[in-house]
């Protein structure tokens, strides 16, 4: 039977922070009925709506004045729609999932936004007809006073699920989707841990000092970043090469994802000459912000491992791990997303594969972990992250 617009009507979202309010007014815009949850402690963009009768006012890309339902009771907002969207950052996913795991969800669709291997720990634990994770945000958003100014949206989207569920999903999203052969390409689709970590860190004497008040790509992302933004870019690569994957070098996505005036030629032209970005500051405020919090713990340190387990070293990602934690007094290999976390500790490369949505590689692997590594049996996922606190 064909699908019609009408046949997801309404969209449940966890998470009110920047991209889930424009997630919000892109689905209201369509036409669609949204319930926005947030969290008691976290209420995010869900005040500004209360206090707007109801309304959520959207400005940029997505413009307009949209009635949005809000709550903080998450039996209301499962009982809103069979589809719901998270949004929340990965490290407030433990948080959630525990919350999700109350509830019989076998006729839900559960949608990660961005998801970062969630899938591993989901699935064992809620019952959701079908788990999916995307690699990115759709938007380049920012919450400015009572309004979601959305600076971008993307053109496309990776996306993967379990069991695959494509027709109404699309109706989902705006963004064209990309079907991910399996959850591994996905997660190393992720550009954000290329963007964000090497200028955080490599800005952190400027973040200190103005508290933020700089243009985090014009002016964060000088030719020596740059550099350094691309060789993570390159090891990257070389990590989904060695799993059988092709992934899209970094100044290629952000060519394909933007409406940008030209196309730009190495990142740094991009990062100086890109209006979207360039259009707010868009730089953390402090070094507790999710620039680290979230793409070290739950991109680079994955991605390290994924590395190691076929021989690579991936040099400069290890730096960046380590550098995060000296920089903030926090151990990001203790406490990240790991292998063994899933239960993929001592795993083969080929277990890995299997483990992550299916063999793509056909290739045996003739590695065996890299023995100078410190990831090693010790290392799991904690729970303090879940109260850690985070800069918009």
């Amino acid at each position: 039977m064909a699908e019609n617009f009408d046949s997801v009507p309404t969209v449940t979202i966890i998470g009110a922070g920047p991209c889930g309010c424009a997630f919000a007014a892109d689905l209201a815009s369509r036409g669609k009925s949204v319930m926005l949850y947030a969290h008691p402690d976290h209420r995010g963009g869900t005040d500004m709506i209360e206090k707007n009768d109801g309304w959520l006012d959207a400005a940029g890309e997505i413009s307009g004045k949209f009635q949005i339902k809000t709550t903080s009771d998450l039996y209301i907002a499962i009982r809103h729609s069979p589809f719901i969207v998270t949004t929340v950052p990965s490290y407030g996913q433990d948080t959630i999932l525990t919350l999700l795991s109350q509830f019989d969800l076998k006729n839900h669709t559960l949608i990660i936004n961005v998801g970062n291997f969630f899938y591993l720990s989901a699935r064992s634990k809620i019952n959701a007809h079908a788990i999916l994770e995307t690699d990115i945000s759709p938007y380049a958003t920012r919450i400015q006073g009572d309004t979601v100014f959305v600076k971008g949206c993307k053109k496309t989207l990776s996306i993967w699920a379990e069991p695959p569920n494509t027709t109404q999903v699309e109706m989902i999203f705006s963004q064209k989707l990309v079907w991910c052969q399996n959850l591994l390409e996905v997660g190393l689709n992720n550009v954000n841990p290329v963007v964000h970590c090497p200028a955080a860190l490599m800005n952190a004497g400027w973040i200190e000092a103005t508290k933020g008040d700089f243009y985090f790509y014009a002016q964060g992302m000088s030719p020596a970043v740059s550099r350094v933004t691309e060789k993570v870019d390159k090891e990257r690569l070389a990590i989904s090469h060695a799993y059988g994957l092709e992934i899209t070098p970094i100044t290629t996505y952000m060519n394909q994802n933007y409406n940008n005036d030209r196309e730009y030629t190495d990142y740094h032209d991009f990062a100086s000459g890109s209006v979207v970005h360039n259009k707010t500051k868009s730089s953390p405020t402090s070094l507790n912000h999710r620039y680290l919090l979230e793409d070290v713990l739950y991109g680079l340190v994955p991605w390290y491992e994924l590395g190691v387990k076929c021989g690579l070293a991936s040099p400069t990602i290890r730096a960046l791990i380590e550098m995060a934690a000296v920089v903030s007094g926090f151990d990001y290999f203790e406490h990240g997303r790991t292998l063994k976390s899933a239960g993929l500790g001592d795993a083969t490369k080929e277990q890995v594969l299997h483990a992550l949505g299916g063999p793509v590689d056909k290739t045996p692997s003739s590695h065996a972990p890299l023995p100078e590594s410190p990831i090693g049996n010790k290392m799991e996922l904690h729970t303090p992250l879940q109260t850690a606190r985070v800069g918009a």
